[in-house]
């Protein structure tokens, strides 16, 4: 579907963390980032 210029919605987001959770076999896994940080994984089994 095209769109004529100018037809947007632009808007600003403003994230303090971003989480991501997955199941891996029999185990729950939860990824985190956050600004400034490395991201870490948590293995709850």
């Amino acid at each position: 579907m095209a769109t004529a210029a100018g037809d947007f919605h632009a808007f600003r987001l403003d994230l303090t963390e971003a989480v991501l959770t997955a199941v891996e076999g029999d185990e729950l896994v939860i990824t985190r980032w956050r600004p400034g940080e490395d991201v870490k994984a948590f293995r709850r089994g």
